[in-house]
Parts: C-alpha cells; structure tokens; sequence
C-alpha cells in the first residue's frame, strides 16, 4: 500500500542533506522505490515510485526536462536527484515542476541512497502489513461481527475506535474491466485516500468495499459524489451510519443493497440506503420466493396479455401511477390523447379483473411495479 510522500520525507535524516525545492509534495503517494538512470528504462515502472538518479547521464537541461517529463508521464511519485558542490536545479526546471505538480529533490553527492531506500522500504513494507491486518480486521467485521476479538484490536491501533461512527460504501465500474484489472478502481481507491484520512478498502468480485470511519453520512453523500458522481459507469451503495464498530457488517448489508438497486430499481448510480424508501422493505425481505406469486396474483395478467398481443399495457399502467393516476399528466407523457388514454385504462381494469383505483389495489399495484423494479434476479 502507498504511503504520502511528505512522510517519507519527514523521515529523512537532515544528515542526508535531501531538500525539497517544489512548492511542495503535491500529495504524491509512493508505493515504491527504484533507480533510474536513463530515459529508456522509465516505461518499465508502474506508477508511485520514487525514483532516485544520481545525474551522472544528465547532459542538458533539456534532457533532464525530457527525463522528469517521462517520469510524469508514467505516473511517477517523485524525484530524488544528486548534485555535486553547489549545483542545485535551475528556475527553469523548479517552475516546470511546480507546474506540472512533480515533486523533485536534491540531494547531496555523498548522500548514501541505500540507506534512504532502506528506510523507506522498512516505512513501505510496515504500511502494507498494517493495510493488510485492517482489511483482514473489516472483513471479520463484516462477517464474524459478534467475534469483536478478531477484529477490534487491529482497529483500535490503528485509530478505529470501538465507538466511532462507521460507514460501509460498495462500488464498482465494470466498462472499465481489463485482464490486467481495473484502472478506474485503483484510480478511486487513491483519490479517496486523498480525500478521506480513516478508511479501509479493498477489491472483491471486482467491487471496491470501502469502509469509512468518523465521518458524517452528509460528508461521506458529499465526497462520493464528488469523486464519482458524474461517471455513469461507476455505481455506487452508501450504507447507514454503524455507531459502534460491531455493526459494521449492518452498514455493509445495507451498503449492498443500495449498490444492488442503482443496477435495477432506481435510475441513479450512487444511492445511499437512506434514500431507498419502500425498497428498504422489499430489498430486506428474506423469503424472496413471495415475489413471484405476489406479482403474478397482482398484474400477471396484464404482463401476460402484452407478450401474447404484443401490447403496452403494463407501461402505460406504470406511467399512469408514476403521474399520481392523472389522466392529464399521463397522457403528457404518453404523447397521446386523454380519449385514447381512457380506452386503454378501461381495457387494462378488464384485462385485470379489479378496480385499479381501488385504495388496495394501488398499493398492491404500486408494490408490484417496484418488484419489478427490483430486477429479474427475483424471477
């Protein structure tokens, strides 16, 4: 796992005379450390590294422009260069950095550089054990729950306090699926490291789980629209807000129902359980196989009659209560004429057998409609 860049910077010894001459870290994450000494071995790196050159292949400004360009290019963390004497790095090259927000460097001639990788590497590697206890800790939370032994410690060292509010958020983005996995989710899962300072995440079933601690649901709605809102290729479930860590597994519960209804119920790719209304009740219903029967008994006819005569009926009786049972609005909608609509509303009441306006066939009609809604999962 990647750690922020100004910590490891801070960890630096001012014996090793490494100084900073960008405006500053540009909130880089390193994941890793390399030597790079030419132009041509930069395609070889995967991003978030650190790269140390000692400058003695550096011909011209314009080749070391060229060389910081790349290192940009593929998503490189940082730069650490070395300078004999007095030499430093130019104006000219500070200003490109700063602009292009590439945090370089300087470092003396005699800085020892494998001691500084060393001590990175022990920084990196301690981080990715503590990533790696965290998430196996969130998912006892979410799977062993009443077991706070194999979970609550590894939190508690961590600053995931027993009482703190939780939130479980699910999300995923499978247009962009490769092979080689998912760039798009790795590509959050850093974005929300920026943003947000207590949270756990990892990949499962091509799903980015997220677990996010002492902040508001109102904080959590906020960041996630902002960080992926507006992609409608990522879909995303906020859970409730947990209180305590043991009911972690109850956000991520409702967290999963929320990511599952923005593929099926409801038209919109982020939702928090919160907004879910009448399908908080059918969404957590256990006995599943009722949904069937209860949609047939209710509108099966109809359904039955519009594959048969290849007709609309069940649209136009969804349209029409979608419109509050306004004949008017309804037939907006429709694009046609209210004479129209009433012939086809009669010939759905006799196709159905009962009044549709009934109180208790509206809601039965209603709550039909939803389960349908609710995807062919159920069927």
């Amino acid at each position: 796992m990647a750690v922020a860049l100004k910590e490891l910077y801070a960890a630096i010894s001012p014996q090793y005379h490494v100084k900073l001459h960008t405006e500053s870290c540009f909130d880089k994450m390193i994941a890793w450390t390399h030597v790079v000494e030419d132009i041509e071995f930069i395609s070889s790196l995967h991003g978030e590294e650190l790269v140390f050159f000692s400058g003695l292949n550096c011909t011209s400004e314009d080749w070391l422009k060229r060389y910081i360009t790349e290192l940009d290019r593929h998503h490189v963390g940082g730069l650490i260069m070395s300078f004999r004497g007095e030499e430093t790095f130019s104006k000219e090259i500070v200003g490109f950095c700063n602009e292009i927000r590439f945090p370089i460097f300087s470092a003396s001639w005699t800085t020892p550089y494998m001691d500084i990788m060393r001590l990175f590497a022990e920084i990196l590697l301690k981080n990715e054990q503590r990533e790696t206890n965290l998430i196996a800790a969130f998912k006892n939370a979410i799977y062993y729950p009443e077991n706070e032994g194999s979970y609550l410690s590894h939190f508690e060292r961590n600053g995931f306090l027993r009482d703190m509010e939780y939130i479980v958020v699910i999300l995923s983005c499978h247009t962009y699926d490769e092979e080689t996995g998912n760039e798009q989710l790795n590509k959050i899962e850093k974005s929300l490291r920026f943003i947000l300072e207590n949270v756990i995440a990892y990949e499962e079933n091509r799903r980015l789980i997220i677990l996010a601690a002492g902040y508001s649901l109102h904080k959590i709605q906020e960041e996630f629209q902002r960080l992926c809102g507006k992609d409608t290729n990522v879909y995303a479930g906020i859970g409730t807000v947990a209180g305590r860590s043991r009911d972690i597994h109850r956000s991520h519960e409702n967290a999963y129902t929320a990511y599952r209804l923005t593929k099926t119920g409801i038209p919109r790719n982020l939702l928090s359980y919160d907004e879910l209304g009448i399908y908080k009740i059918l969404a957590d219903v256990k006995e599943e196989e009722i949904y069937p029967e209860f949609v047939s008994e209710t509108v099966g006819e109809l359904m039955k009659y519009d594959r048969e005569k290849h007709t609309d009926y069940m649209n136009i009786l969804e349209v029409y209560f979608e419109n509050d049972c306004s004949a008017v609005h309804t037939a907006q909608t429709l694009y046609c004429h209210k004479n129209t609509l009433a012939y086809k509303l009669d010939k759905i009441k006799r196709i159905l057998g009962y009044d549709i306006l009934k109180n208790e066939n509206r809601v039965k009609i209603m709550v039909a409609i939803y389960i349908l809604r609710l995807g062919t999962g159920y069927f």
